[in-house]
């Protein structure tokens, strides 16, 4: 097992434009990763190319460039679409969120990670949420067979705008969603961080869920003001969480997902913390090794 990290990783900046995606590419390799999380989420906000005609080409250029940065792109995050409240523009975000699954593929990702939805009714969370979300993700398992990769649900924390708590907060939800759906391409993102913020027991909830989970999400927090951050710099107790990861056995990828970890850093300091950042996770792998024996 090997530290993965999402692009987002250096991507947000608090008092100035985004980060290339170049150039968070060459510092990634710089700090010590080899293994990346290619972020659509993050990147159809800024990408005019990935809108246009000329999206493969785009990402064919960033395979090329992470290769030629002795890195791999071995999981992606799809564009968030929240299809059980489509509104005008639905045609075109569902067009983008295929394009993720397709653009992942081309990248060489073997699973892209996936919200479900919450439908809203009444300012509750309504009663067919379960079966649209089961619907969708059917609809698109098929899809992304013929595509070749697989989908992981993850695990959501928080309300919708509205105040309603999200759909597959509930790990239940989420495991009754995945026995729903039935299919070998559809499985689970276990986001550490959001079971955090919801203050779930997530030793029992990784044995309830852990031979579906083939992904993660890795960060912490101080609550939910200050979230995505570095592993050790928030509330979390890493020892039992990575111990009852190597309990169920887990070969996944262990994937940073901190963008909330550099936006205020300066850029003279941004390639140091990142390297420090490679350094909590393979030392977090390392442990979590180690706890196999």
């Amino acid at each position: 097992m090997e530290i993965v990290t999402s692009t987002n990783i250096f991507f947000e900046r608090r008092y100035e434009e985004p980060i290339p995606m170049k150039t968070c590419l060459e510092l990634c390799a710089r700090a010590g990763y080899r293994r990346l999380d290619f972020g659509f989420a993050e990147h159809v906000i800024v990408s005019e190319r990935f809108q246009s005609e000329d999206w493969e080409e785009e990402l064919l250029e960033y395979k090329k460039f992470a290769g030629e940065q002795g890195l791999l792109f071995v999981q992606a995050h799809a564009t968030i679409l929240d299809f059980c409240n489509p509104g005008d523009d639905f045609e075109k975000k569902e067009a983008l969120f295929r394009r993720s699954i397709i653009g992942a593929k081309l990248l060489g990702a073997s699973w892209i990670v996936v919200h479900p939805s919450t439908k809203v009714k009444d300012g509750q969370m309504a009663p067919e949420t379960h079966e649209e979300n089961v619907r969708f993700f059917k609809k698109y398992a098929e899809f992304a067979e013929e595509t070749g990769i697989g989908l992981a649900i993850e695990n959501m924390w928080g309300q919708t705008r509205d105040g309603v708590r999200h759909y597959a907060v509930d790990p239940e939800e989420l495991l009754r969603l995945i026995e729903d759906v039935d299919r070998e391409n559809v499985r689970i993102c276990w986001d550490a961080e959001h079971g955090s913020i919801e203050k779930l027991d997530q030793v029992k909830v990784l044995k309830r869920l852990g031979k579906y989970i083939v992904a993660t999400h890795i960060s912490d927090e101080t609550g939910k003001d200050n979230i995505h951050i570095l592993p050790y710099l928030g509330h979390m107790n890493w020892e039992p969480l990575l111990q009852a990861f190597a309990d169920i056995n887990y070969e996944g990828t262990f994937d940073f997902e901190i963008q909330h970890y550099l936006p205020g850093m300066p850029m003279e300091l941004a390639p140091s913390a990142m390297k420090f950042s490679y350094e909590v996770g393979s030392y977090m792998v390392r442990r979590l090794e180690e706890m196999r024996r």
